[in-house]
């Protein structure tokens, strides 16, 4: 009861009408360092076992957040005439940080990722999808596939 109580407060005193974007925000981070705590393995073995959607999820989770946060980083960026020289500093960096993220991965044997791909093709009548790119990745790390970031 008390919990409740705490909340309703919580609520009522809130000034921005924007509280569930921060409070989802805030949610999003709680979940994902619970889930970056978890055992790798037992997570890995969990995704192994038919539940690749959940991979999916994540992906177009990180895309959406992504194009949220360039969003929001593009709009502040306005005030950059009023930054100091430090703080353009710190932007620039930040930005460097932003395109080293955005590198992709691709396979270091390409061959073998275009036969797992043309194999998850032949399965899935939707292509490319998250399924059929999922399955071809799952068949690519089977058979002895590596990725690299470029």
């Amino acid at each position: 009861m008390k919990n409740y109580t705490d909340l309703i407060k919580k609520v009522l005193k809130e000034e921005s009408e924007r509280y569930m974007f921060f409070s989802n925000l805030e949610q999003i981070r709680r979940q994902c360092d619970m889930l970056l705590s978890m055992d790798k393995d037992e997570i890995e073995g969990i995704l192994q076992n038919g539940h690749d959607w959940a991979q999916d999820h994540i992906a177009e989770a990180k895309n959406n957040m992504d194009q949220v946060f360039d969003f929001l980083m593009n709009e502040t960026k306005k005030d950059d005439m009023e930054m100091s020289m430090d703080d353009k500093d710190m932007v620039m960096y930040e930005n460097i940080e932003l395109i080293e993220k955005k590198k992709k991965n691709v396979p270091t044997n390409p061959s073998l990722w275009q036969s797992c791909l043309n194999w998850a093709k032949s399965r899935y009548k939707v292509c490319p999808s998250a399924y059929c790119n999922g399955a071809a990745a799952k068949r690519y790390k089977q058979k002895g596939g590596k990725w690299k970031r470029k």
